[in-house]
């Protein structure tokens, strides 16, 4: 069992839901951490720890924020604020958020889930999820009469750089929705500080193009069961993400008819890429509680991976992303939030609950 925590506060309309997960990824091979992964150790500004960015900190700030608003939403009746910790992120969401919207526990007027962005930069959409799996059947035989048999790896081989050529025949159709050029910009730019950071040397276009395109990730391989026989079966698993303007199943549909006779093509996950738009309310007030907070210029953008905003976009409930951390942290050996941060995500967020509530 995996218990999801939900608490509220006040009553009515206009209803805020501040969300954040519980679970982290495992810490990896433990003796290239510097500090113990679930020491919580803090050093100067940082705090280290497996999941200290992904998603901690984020995770405090939302209650620390919820525990001293509460007694304010209370007194003045001026909406319903919510708090809720969620589990399964990390692996799809599927007994969190996403359980929690189908049966009505989790809805409201708008919501701030606190994973990392940076304290100047506020996530308004993601790419879709479009996970599939390539199948290619055979016929075994013994691995010196290779004509006697139909090698299903060689067949997977094939399908592999002729899905890659179709994807790039399907991106070329794709058009981004126009109230998205300024984020996609943004993401570009942030993403390219990323790869700088890491020592490795990308171009901005190469980024772009990333981001607004359906990316092409053979991740897992399997077939043959001894190398002297001809393998009868093979099988990928293929990711992909897809921009806002398309849908996972329109690339599906594309790869089936262009791989048919080939391989099957079986869906292992799909969601849909999903924005909130920058006119929304609840964006207005996260982009302005940075610039008044933090006297930042504050940046939108879209990010390539999905979260939990997904199913609240998904019901209507406009979602922005911020809270502390830099992205290029997670999932990282050595991950850690800087108490900084945090303490600019959380002024920045009783700035935006405020405003949302209209309470002094």
């Amino acid at each position: 069992d995996k218990p999801n925590i939900i608490a509220k506060v006040g009553k009515g309309k206009p209803t805020l839901i501040l969300n954040g997960h519980m679970d982290v990824v495992p810490p990896g091979d433990e003796t290239k951490w510097t500090h113990p992964p679930f020491s919580g150790k803090i050093i100067e500004d940082k705090v280290y720890g497996r999941g200290a960015t992904d998603m901690k900190g984020g995770l405090a700030v939302i209650m620390t924020v919820f525990a001293e608003l509460a007694p304010i939403i209370e007194k003045t009746s001026s909406g319903t604020l919510i708090f809720s910790a969620t589990v399964d992120e990390e692996t799809g969401g599927h007994a969190g958020v996403e359980a929690l919207v189908k049966d009505g526990t989790l809805s409201g007027d708008a919501a701030i889930i606190a994973e990392p962005s940076g304290s100047t930069r506020y996530y308004i959409g993601e790419k879709g999820l479009c996970q599939i799996k390539l199948i290619a059947r055979g016929r075994p035989a013994h691995g010196s009469l290779p004509i006697l048999g139909d090698n299903a790896i060689m067949k997977l081989t094939r399908a592999i750089e002729k899905a890659e050529s179709l994807i790039k025949e399907f991106n070329r159709t794709i058009k981004i929705p126009n109230d998205l050029t300024e984020a996609v910009k943004n993401s570009a730019e942030v993403y390219l500080e990323v790869t700088k950071s890491m020592g490795l040397n990308a171009a901005l276009n190469d980024i772009e193009t990333m981001i607004t395109t359906t990316t092409f990730n053979p991740g897992v391989i399997r077939g043959g069961s001894k190398v002297n026989v001809v393998p009868d079966y093979a099988e990928l698993e293929l990711d992909m993400r897809v921009p806002p303007g398309v849908s996972p199943n329109q690339v599906i549909d594309y790869l089936k008819r262009g791989l048919e006779g080939l391989v099957d093509v079986d869906i292992i996950d799909t969601s849909e890429p999903n924005y909130t738009n920058p006119s929304e309310a609840i964006t207005r007030l996260v982009h302005e509680g940075i610039e008044r907070i933090l006297n930042e210029s504050p940046r939108p953008i879209i990010v390539t991976g999905a979260t939990d905003g997904r199913y609240l976009r998904d019901r209507g409930v406009p979602t922005v992303v911020y809270g502390p951390g830099e992205l290029a942290l997670a999932h990282a050996y050595d991950e850690y939030v800087t108490i900084n941060d945090l303490l600019k995500a959380h002024d920045v967020m009783i700035y935006v609950i405020k405003k949302f509530f209209n309470i002094g």
